[in-house]
């Protein structure tokens, strides 16, 4: 159980209830007749009364068109959820719409940043990203696609990236991106089962200062698909060159007479595709639809108070949700910042100097960005004018409780939150409280119009109030539920994956384990339930033991490291390992795994220290940064395991096969 009922917060708001999301709750309170007091308290009104937020929210948030006066529900409470009822029937809205419309032309849309000159932007206006969309929409329609075509998309995070998004929304084809550093297989596997009409590749890749060309790549992957489909290049640089005909003769296309107009289409209308991680098996293609405008705008204007004025800089590659989400803070007029380039080269430095360039309100980072930030021992608001920025999130993966503290060192007048979602939802589970107090550990509140409690791993009953640890669920439909899994004969597949976790109830669940404090109500994300540690009975999440491994006592020594159980058909209890992997080609030494080893005890408990403690190499992350649990588990414990091409180091994997027999830990150099 978390003490954060015990604890001073380590921030303040000091405008609590002059946010947005007080605007919305002084607004709910007025039209009907209620007294909620805080941003929790909204949030127990907005599930206990879904329709009537859901059906509020769409035109508080000012989603066109107008909800016509005869629809008074949002979705029909009787259904459940495992039977993915539809939103808003009979309402036909555009995505493309909704984000274009109503913004000033001569304002700032984006902000195009490139690896090789990161200090120096392109910038788009809302009048010339229109007529950019306009230009691309009318190509895409004197080529062939049609609404519902698939149009898929090779490229880094760029303004190409979001033009093309926007523009086949507008015309109800159906996008999907692939960011360029996925592996050929991983591209193959997705692209296989979209069946796209047309396809965009950057010509080029950035990493770490260098441009590596993209043609050979892309025709191995298009030699083999089955399908035709006409392939265009867009070139990085000036010296680029194609296989392909590059974007310039894609766009010669366009007709000048062709205006920009918008396909309504039903609220759950394919929108765009996005892929499960997919780490030991194929992706799951999982279809968002045009309504999911309503959850972004809802992020955007009421959990981050995002509007025209801000400046977003959220770090993202195009195979992640966060794009997307990230593509929603346009609708509310914000300037979105994209970025093509690594987030630590040359150094960490180079994200702080672009929030600092650019007057950046607010960055999306990862508490892995974070740990090499306080690694660097650079205190950013000593080194840096980061006076514009008023809120940072992180997710993808747990921010320790000493991560919030050092950051209230480095970063003291800033809204720090970490959040919680996932690509199936294309949303935030979990979100920030603007109007409330910031502790350590813990994330701050539900997000509005999310049904979440925690439910008893062997009963599935609600154990929310106790502060105990388990399964985060919800038993009520939302409106960013995915509409199918692409190629899913009978949905068979969706609800084995969210709605099978428990016999007797319905539930979606996505194999979260968190706890909340019944004290602060502050949510505690403690990993993979799937991959949840259980030695002796004692259940606890890997992220209690990164806590105390990448805590600050060793973060100058270890770089990274990761914790899963082993247990192997002969085995009769779980064991517990935990690999590092060490900074700078230091040395791994007894000493070191004897004080990992008195820490966790100390910090957690004797039944936490892991058996075996040793170094390796590498530690598997996804080309998204996130620690690969679930394999390694798998093949420690005597399995056979498939990788996916999402794992950014997939030979990492080959380490760890050596372990599924080691009996004794060996001996750490002295």
């Amino acid at each position: 159980m978390s003490d954060g009922g015990r604890q001073q917060p380590l921030w303040v708001p000091p405008n609590i209830g002059q946010h947005p999301i007080d605007d919305y709750r002084r607004h709910v309170n007025n039209k009907f007749g209620l007294q909620l007091e805080n941003s929790h308290q909204l949030q127990q009104w907005s599930v206990k009364k879904a329709n009537d937020f859901w059906v509020d929210l769409y035109d508080y948030v000012g989603l066109i068109p107008e909800l016509p006066s005869h629809i008074t529900r949002a979705f029909d409470e009787s259904a459940k959820i495992s039977d993915v009822p539809q939103f808003f029937e009979g309402v036909e809205l555009n995505y493309t719409e909704n984000v274009l419309e109503g913004k000033d032309p001569n304002a700032l849309a984006l902000i195009g940043l490139r690896e090789s000159d990161f200090l120096n932007g392109e910038n788009v206006t809302w009048g010339e990203l229109r007529e950019r969309v306009r230009q691309v929409r009318s190509a895409l329609i004197r080529s062939g696609v049609k609404k519902g075509d698939r149009v898929a998309a090779i490229v880094s995070t760029s303004i190409w990236a979001i033009v093309l998004l926007l523009a086949t929304a507008s015309m109800g084809a159906i996008f999907s991106s692939i960011s360029p550093d996925m592996g050929e297989a991983g591209c193959v596997t997705r692209l296989q089962q979209i069946e796209p009409t047309i396809l965009f590749a950057d010509s080029d890749m950035s990493y770490k200062g260098r441009k590596t060309p993209l043609d050979e790549k892309i025709k191995a992957i298009v030699e083999k698909l089955p399908q035709a489909m006409k392939v265009f290049s867009i070139p990085i640089t000036s010296r680029s060159t194609s296989t392909f005909p590059f974007v310039s003769d894609f766009l010669a296309m366009a007709r000048n007479s062709d205006r920009l107009e918008y396909n309504r289409v039903p609220f759950t209308y394919p929108l765009f595709i996005l892929y499960s991680s997919g780490t030991t098996g194929q992706p799951k293609c999982l279809v968002h639809h045009h309504g999911v405008i309503i959850q972004l705008k809802k992020v955007a204007m009421l959990h981050y108070s995002l509007g025209p004025k801000e400046v977003v800089f959220q770090y993202s590659s195009t195979s992640w949700v966060l794009f997307n989400i990230m593509n929603g803070h346009l609708a509310v007029g914000a300037t979105v910042l994209v970025y093509d380039g690594s987030p630590l080269w040359p150094d960490a430095m180079t994200m702080l100097k672009i929030i600092e360039r650019f007057r950046v309100t607010y960055f999306g980072t990862s508490p892995r960005y974070l740990l090499e930030l306080e690694a660097s021992k650079v205190i950013p608001r000593e080194a840096y004018d980061l006076r514009s920025l008023r809120l940072v999130t992180t997710t993808g993966a747990t921010l320790t409780s000493d991560q919030f503290r050092w950051f209230y060192k480095a970063f003291p007048h800033i809204h720090l939150s970490s959040v919680a979602g996932g690509t199936d939802i294309v949303t935030s589970w979990i979100s920030v409280d603007p109007s409330g107090p910031v502790y350590a550990g813990q994330m701050q509140m539900i997000a509005l119009g999310m049904d979440v409690y925690v439910a008893d791993a062997n009963t599935g009953d609600d154990i929310t109030k106790t502060g105990e640890s388990g399964e985060l669920v919800c038993p009520t439909p939302f409106p960013s539920m995915p509409v199918f899994l692409w190629g899913d004969k009978n949905n068979k597949r969706y609800k084995s994956s969210y709605f099978e976790r428990f016999d007797h109830i319905c539930v979606w669940a996505q194999h979260d384990w968190i706890n909340v404090d019944p004290i602060t109500g502050g949510i505690t994300m403690h990993g993979r339930s799937d991959g949840v540690l259980n030695p002796s009975g004692i259940r606890f999440g890997s992220s209690e033991i990164y806590n105390i491994s990448e805590g600050p006592v060793f973060n100058s020594e270890i770089q990274d490291t990761l914790c899963v159980g082993r247990r192997r058909k002969q085995d009769t209890d779980e064991v517990v390992f935990l690999f590092v992997k060490m900074r700078n080609n230091q040395l791994f030494s007894h000493g070191l795994e004897q004080r990992l080893r008195s820490a966790i005890r100390t910090g957690l408990s004797p039944r936490h220290v892991p058996k075996f403690i040793l170094e390796v190499p590498e530690i598997p992350v996804t080309i998204n940064g996130k620690k690969v649990e679930t394999p390694v588990k798998r093949i420690i414990s005597g399995e056979r395991v498939q990788v996916s091409s999402t794992v950014a180091n997939p030979k990492s994997l080959e380490f760890f096969e050596q372990f599924s027999k080691l009996e004794t830990q060996p001996r750490a150099r002295l």
